[in-house]
């Protein structure tokens, strides 16, 4: 479990499913329904369907891209994501990653081969997301 979390890291949501290994996630004033792999196969899941859950989000990117235009989003609207595009709110050299708020905020390794200091806070990204992002309940 996280230890020290800052508030502009927890994303919040409305828990809508969840089983052994994933949840399905609403994220309150939006369209967005996101399935997500837990950390600990759902066992350290303590929020019940319906309720109010908050938590860290993990990703990894594929290849990531500085964006002139655009702005934050999640591509699907439901399901895995596949496609995000975000603002850059820190970058974490020593674990080689990157908090970016992409509707909601997830900390992203960056792609084999880049380093999380080729960005700055401030900078629009986009970029695909591998599979299984993981969602990480705090309490």
């Amino acid at each position: 479990m996280t230890t020290k979390v800052q508030a502009n890291e927890i994303a919040r949501f409305v828990l809508e499913e969840i089983t052994d290994d994933r949840l399905v996630l609403k994220v309150p004033g939006t369209n967005y329904k996101l399935q997500l792999a837990t950390s600990s196969n759902g066992t350290s899941i303590t929020a019940e369907p319906g309720k109010r859950i908050k938590g860290i989000i993990h990703a990894k990117a594929m290849q990531m891209h500085s964006a002139k235009a655009g702005g934050k989003f999640i591509e699907p609207v439901w399901g895995e994501p596949r496609i995000v595009s975000g603002l850059v709110l820190a970058v974490d050299e020593s674990k080689n990653r990157l908090l970016v708020d992409v509707s909601l905020p997830m900390w992203v390794e960056v792609y084999e081969g880049q380093q999380a200091l080729q960005f700055a806070v401030g900078q629009m990204v986009n970029f695909y997301v591998q599979s299984a992002m993981e969602f990480e309940q705090i309490q």
